[in-house]
């Protein structure tokens, strides 16, 4: 097991990942096109890659975590977003992936922040327990109202 930061030859790989979480995060509404998901890869890359890390095993990309360094506007208190995280399926539910989640932990740690932000789909079931699990407490619910195609 590897645990490093995202490098260009990543892209192509981690713009899947960022599509499936679209999907799973927006149902209908997701973005599928790689190409976006390519582009936005790269032209963060340029800034936030200190928080880009890829879970590597055998070789093979196995994780995704993607940490961005935030400053609350208010009260100027620094936090790090967690803005993305996935895992091949094989290794879901493997002792990696506590691995991985401790790895981005210690690079919150090591920013000086106080808080994690980390927002989940509210029907991503098996997200909410990983993360309650780690020690993550919900702490908002958005709520939205939609109007139907009928009215």
């Amino acid at each position: 097991m590897v645990i490093r930061k995202m490098q260009t030859e990543d892209i192509d790989v981690i713009a899947e990942f960022e599509r499936e979480i679209s999907i799973i995060s927006f149902g209908d509404e997701a973005i599928i096109d790689l190409d976006f998901h390519r582009r936005k890869l790269e032209k963060s890359m340029t800034k936030e890659i200190e928080g880009m890390m890829v879970l590597q095993i055998d070789g093979k990309i196995a994780g995704w975590l993607w940490m961005t360094p935030r400053t609350n506007f208010v009260s100027n208190e620094k936090y790090v977003n967690f803005k993305s995280f996935y895992i091949v399926e094989e290794y879901r539910g493997t002792d990696f992936v506590n691995e991985f989640i401790e790895a981005g932990i210690k690079f919150c740690k090591d920013q000086g922040v106080k808080t994690i932000v980390n927002k989940v789909h509210v029907k991503n079931l098996a997200a909410r327990v990983l993360w309650k699990n780690c020690g993550f407490e919900a702490t908002h619910l958005t709520m939205e109202y939609r109007f139907n195609d009928k009215e």
